[in-house]
């Protein structure tokens, strides 16, 4: 590619005004359907695993990299029964998972691999050039030798926002995700600085110093302690059944469903969640959020006899690593910065007199006298220590005053009985 096209891309991507974010939605396949991305999904495969052959085949041979113009070369819609666009697609994506590992393994992360696991099925991916739109009905093209796959349009997405598009298997269902160009959101203008106390009865308590907000965790708690309770309620009645039976088969489909439906449930209460602290950090003009890492916490369950099996589940369940992922990308849209802080004795130590003492619930108290909440402590101690790098004395403690307080709701759920359940 010469100097000229390459400014030429360059240019494009800075005249970008928008922000690119996915679309998933389930696809409701016929039988052919089915087989014919299944096929699909296989031929991606053998194009993946035959990147990986001439990858490593040259480097053992030549001690030299592979760029992805020179795979382009190698593998084409003739040599693959796929679109060409499809077949630059996952090239590309071999060349920068290749370019990631150089970069990380150059800086000393010896840990990271270049792809060498072969692959099955693989996902599909298409770029603008193979979509196209027709009677409300979106074409994926396929190339010559293999009819496209056509799909109702859906209404919420705008033909002409489409930048690429990728069927993805998830849950024993076919996924599409579509990327798509949004309009750019407002940036936050602002130099202050937050801290955020992850939780399983608040799920995110965030802090500024000044300005408190507290988001319950009730409502999730809920819904996973109901799973787990149906679930055990399901295993039982699976065990009693004979293998490879219809009943047992039915069960197995109703479990799955089931555990489908509250995968979703949950899904939403994470998004929400993050929305609302993305809404606050905005309202309030952060710049930057220091999260705390609840690495640590199970290290100690094991020491506690009577509630250690309570302890673990209560832990095992909670999806903090997932909330963090949807904070940190919701926010980099708004270019506000989200950094991972450790969080050891930030819910424990006081602003007051700078020791810790040992809490056992949500009132703080600290044998100085000072008396708060103990996960606004935990906030305002994240913020103090990310800046500082230490905890510092004759720090005021929050104030229930100053703090707003959230809830997420959703409709109640009607278990296997009939009997209404509200979800808080």
């Amino acid at each position: 590619m010469g100097p000229h096209k390459k400014n030429m891309k360059e240019k494009k991507k800075k005249e970008s005004k928008g922000d690119i974010v996915i679309r998933k939605f389930p696809l409701r396949l016929t039988g052919e359907e089915r087989r014919l991305v299944d096929t699909l999904r296989q031929k991606a495969a053998n194009l993946w695993n035959d990147c990986l052959d001439l990858h490593w085949w040259l480097y053992d041979v030549y001690k030299i990299w592979t760029s992805a113009s020179e795979k382009k070369k190698w593998y084409n819609a003739t040599t693959h029964q796929l679109h060409s666009q499809t077949i630059q697609a996952i090239i590309e994506l071999h060349e920068e998972t290749c370019k990631r590992t150089r970069e990380l393994r150059a800086k000393g992360e010896k840990q990271w691999r270049y792809p060498w696991k072969y692959k099955k099925f693989f996902s599909v991916k298409y770029k603008k050039a193979a979509i196209k739109c027709k009677d409300k009905k979106l074409l994926f093209s396929n190339g010559k030798q293999q009819s496209p796959l056509v799909i109702p349009q859906p209404k919420h997405i705008n033909f002409h926002t489409i930048k690429s598009a990728e069927i993805v298997w998830h849950k024993d269902q076919y996924w599409m995700h579509i990327a798509v160009e949004v309009p750019k959101q407002k940036q936050v203008q602002g130099n202050k600085e937050a801290g955020c106390d992850l939780g399983l009865i608040h799920a995110a308590v965030l802090s500024d110093g000044k300005n408190h907000f507290i988001v319950t965790g009730r409502e999730l708690r809920s819904l996973q302690r109901y799973r787990n309770k149906r679930l055990k309620e399901l295993q039982k009645l699976i065990g009693r059944k004979k293998p490879g039976s219809n009943k047992r088969q039915k069960l197995i489909l109703r479990k799955r469903r089931f555990l489908e439906k509250l995968e979703r449930r949950i899904e939403y209460l994470l998004h929400t969640i993050s929305k609302m602290v993305t809404d606050w950090c905005v309202e309030n003009h952060i710049k930057a959020l220091y999260i705390g890492t609840p690495d640590g916490v199970q290290k100690n369950t094991k020491k506690k006899k009577k509630t250690r099996k309570e302890i673990r589940q209560q832990l095992s369940n909670w999806s903090f690593g997932q909330l963090i992922e949807k904070i940190t990308y919701k926010l980099n849209l708004r270019g506000v910065k989200v950094q991972l802080v450790e969080e050891s004795y930030t819910s424990g130590t006081c602003p007051s007199c700078g020791e810790f003492s040992k809490q056992w619930n949500r009132n703080f108290h600290c044998p100085c006298g000072a008396k708060g909440h103990r996960d606004l402590v935990g906030a305002v101690n994240i913020l103090d220590k990310s800046i500082h790098k230490q905890f510092k004395k004759d720090r005021e403690l929050p104030k229930i005053e100053d703090t707003k307080y959230r809830r997420v709701l959703l409709t109640p759920i009607v278990p296997h009985n009939g009997a209404k359940r509200a979800v808080a």
